[in-house]
């Protein structure tokens, strides 16, 4: 993996007259774990949008830095891993059968196999269910491996334990410390539990 940076120079979003964010400066490195946090409605998951090229600005710039050159925001998306509440899963899928579709797409972090991946999600004793009869809960766990294990510089988190319970969210927190190595983490959510390992915080 190399060393990536992310720099964003008084970049602002505006969908139709509303500005989301505005005038938003901030460099950011690997190694950091980004904690992003505001009230509801305050640009969190666009913020997360326009850091991996899902959006473009509509002021200003977001530059992403890797191996010390400049990737373009229309292949960022092949150094991001990202998971949020929002995000569509192929439900008539197996856990396993999306893993092996997910990684075929996005190779997983050396050292990891797809036999692996259920028993480090704590789900290899329903490894063959389909994902639409899987609770919330483990739903969740999948999507979060999917990005955890995965190969990428850049991780994004959208409130990643939302649908987990103590436990659950405990064992989030430890297969993050894990697999963080030098990555650039980010973490949304007003959750300070979600927020307890950031190096440092970006309030919206």
């Amino acid at each position: 993996m190399h060393p990536v940076t992310l720099k964003l120079d008084k970049a602002g979003k505006r969908f139709g007259r509303h500005w989301i964010i505005r005038d938003f400066t901030d460099t950011f490195s690997g190694g950091e774990l980004i904690g992003i946090k505001g009230r509801n409605g305050s640009g969190k998951s666009t913020l997360l949008r326009l850091l991996c090229g899902q959006l473009t600005p509509s002021r200003g710039s977001s530059v992403c830095t890797i191996g010390g050159k400049e990737v373009a925001p229309a292949v960022r998306y092949k150094h991001v891993a990202w998971t949020g509440p929002y995000l569509e899963i192929v439900e008539e899928l197996t856990i396993v059968e999306f893993l092996q579709f997910h990684f075929a797409l996005k190779p997983m972090l050396p050292g990891l196999t797809l036999t692996d991946i259920p028993q480090r999600l704590e789900l290899d004793h329903v490894r063959n269910r389909k994902i639409t009869d899987c609770s919330s809960g483990m739903r969740q766990r999948v999507l979060l491996g999917s990005a955890l294990y995965a190969a990428t510089e850049i991780l994004l988190l959208d409130e990643p334990t939302v649908t987990l319970d103590e436990e659950a969210a405990e064992w989030f927190h430890s297969e993050l410390r894990k697999f963080r190595h030098e990555r650039l983490v980010f973490i949304a959510s007003n959750d300070p539990d979600d927020l307890r390992d950031c190096t440092r915080m970006v309030t919206l």
